[in-house]
């Protein structure tokens, strides 16, 4: 709780007493007196009240040590940087200052009070400290609200064990997460999966107040260089609805091992109808691991995607997903834009081929991104304000409303054009894995990670009831989840034809893309199922004979 100085009252004899106390500045009495009050917040705060009243009223001169200037150097530095940024804001503020005293150390937070805002965040460092007492006594009469705690100091969330797939890092990072699985399990259609408007803005509303209050606790000053918020709403809105969607259908993980991946990459997709592709479930998430030549948005490497149905056979939505390099950008998805894309193909697109689709998609999404390019962008506040006025109510003074549509459709525009070849080439990739999935179902192996409590484990396969259920609701908790083990037989046949990962093949050695092939069969041949006519290997002998031979294998 923010404290104001005139709440804490002056104490005659506490006047009276301290200017001898101080006199000889930083001593080892003054130490012992600090150090006896440092986990005494009320008693820090009484010090520091009557401290700042002696040192105005030049009842004190005070010497400190170097450490302790160096401090209230830095903290003078940012609440200057701080009133520097306020200029001009057209409403009255009150600044504040919070120091917490971790032991050793000591967080200072420096922000202001913001009549329509609240708390605002201005800037935050940790740092050692000779004394948490004087550090608080000795910046406080710089700021209007103070305040002065003692806590443990806080720890990141750890990584979660599963966090190479992405409904598990999603899941692990986002307080809203299990609120938005909740309401799709309850709520929305499980056939379709579709959301109604006033849905979306239920779910939405959920995300805004984490992304909010996430992002008003983030350092105002750190975040001139960061992206648009509108691109991180969009962003977390479509992975939301993907993750809500994926727990719905039963939380379905599908990994596609590197040996199987790279013949995928290397099969040819394009005139395949969607209609014709099966999905095992409602929706399930694709893992291929992070493609190196698959570079959504500068360190950030695609590395799966949701697929979900969509109602009618053909319609169906694509969310393509990206592995960060550093990992720590997972945490700060309120600041930095997860890198996705994300497409759906319904109505006409069902019989459409699918390089036919994505071409068509891309044409539609620029069109509609140059017409908001278009439009008159600007200061709009006197449209806002007769608005205002036309509903009876009175807009709050020193607003201005800002439309910044045409500039964001400018930078959507750049991020449609750079994001489409590498999102093409990663739609193809888990179209194959769906063909795959569709025409080889008995090549899936289902399986606990390795590192799932062995405990916990046996009881979900050899359990029963409620100890089973209790036992699989425990390793969802701790992050644990069956995954679907695809393309075991082509590892195996890789093994055993000699053929290695591309990296490691001779240089005159190429792979010869594949393709699939809609086979007819059945009474009257009037059945068709999708046939791999696999990439193999060649190289430079005579006529470009395979290397290793042919890979197949029997559906």
């Amino acid at each position: 709780m923010l404290y104001k100085k005139s709440d804490i009252p002056l104490m005659d004899e506490l006047i009276a007493n301290l200017p001898d106390f101080l006199a000889n500045g930083y001593d080892e009495d003054v130490r012992a007196f600090t150090r006896s009050i440092q986990a005494k917040p009320q008693q820090v705060f009484l010090f520091e009240r009557h401290f700042d009243a002696l040192a105005f009223d030049n009842l004190i001169h005070w010497t400190g040590t170097p450490s302790q200037d160096a401090t209230l150097a830095k903290v003078a530095a940012s609440e200057e940087q701080m009133r520097q940024f306020l200029e001009g804001m057209g409403r009255p503020y009150e600044s504040y200052l919070i120091v917490t005293n971790h032991g050793t150390e000591i967080t200072f937070e420096v922000g202001w009070r913001d009549q329509m805002a609240g708390n605002v965040v201005w800037d935050r460092w940790i740092e050692a400290v000779d004394d948490p007492v004087m550090a608080f006594a000795n910046a406080g009469f710089l700021f209007d609200l103070l305040d002065y705690q003692c806590a443990t100091r806080p720890t990141e969330k750890p990584e979660p064990p599963l966090y190479c797939y992405h409904p598990e890092r999603f899941k692990a990072y986002r307080d809203y997460a299990e609120i938005v699985a909740k309401f799709y399990r309850q709520k929305v259609e499980p056939q379709s999966g579709m959301l109604t408007v006033p849905q979306l803005n239920e779910v939405m509303r959920v995300v805004f107040t984490e992304l909010n209050r996430r992002s008003m606790d983030y350092p105002r000053r750190l975040k001139e260089s960061h992206p648009a918020p509108s691109l991180v709403i969009e962003a977390e809105e479509t992975l939301a609805t993907a993750y809500g969607r994926f727990v719905q259908a039963g939380r379905q993980i599908m990994d596609f091992p590197p040996a199987l991946t790279e013949m995928l990459a290397k099969t040819d997709i394009d005139d395949i109808p969607l209609n014709s592709i099966k999905l095992p479930y409602a929706s399930q998430y694709l893992y291929f691991g992070p493609q190196v030549a698959l570079e959504l948005e500068p360190g950030w490497f695609v590395d799966g995607a949701y697929v979900e149905q969509r109602g009618l056979s053909g319609d169906v939505r694509f969310t393509i997903t990206a592995a960060p390099d550093d990992h720590s950008l997972s945490r700060q998805w309120y600041l930095f834009p997860e890198a996705e894309y994300t497409q759906d193909f319904v109505e006409s697109f069902r019989s459409m081929d699918l390089a036919t689709a994505i071409d068509t998609v891309l044409s539609d999404r620029l069109a509609a991104l140059k017409a908001h390019q278009d439009r008159n962008g600007g200061d709009i506040t006197a449209a806002v304000q007769a608005e205002f006025v036309k509903n009876g109510v009175a807009m709050p003074d020193a607003v201005r409303v800002v439309d910044v549509g045409p500039q964001m459709a400018v930078t959507r525009d750049e991020i449609a054009r750079r994001r489409h070849p590498i999102y093409k080439a990663a739609l193809q990739l888990a179209v194959n894995a769906l063909c795959y999935v569709s025409a080889y179902p008995d090549d899936i192996e289902t399986v606990w990670p390795e590192g799932t409590p062995v405990s916990l484990k046996e009881k979900v396969l050899s359990g029963k009831g409620k100890e089973q259920m209790r036992a699989k609701s425990k390793l969802a908790a701790l992050g644990y989840v069956p995954v679907h083990i695809c393309g075991k037989r082509i590892a195996e046949q890789r093994t055993l034809h000699g053929i290695h990962p591309q990296e490691h093949a001779h240089v005159s050695t190429h792979w010869r893309r594949g393709h699939w092939r809609n086979q007819v069969h059945g009474p009257a041949r009037s059945l068709r199922k999708l046939i791999w006519v696999m990439p193999v290997i060649v190289g430079a002998k005579d006529h470009d004979d395979p290397e290793a031979g042919h890979l197949y294998l029997v559906s």
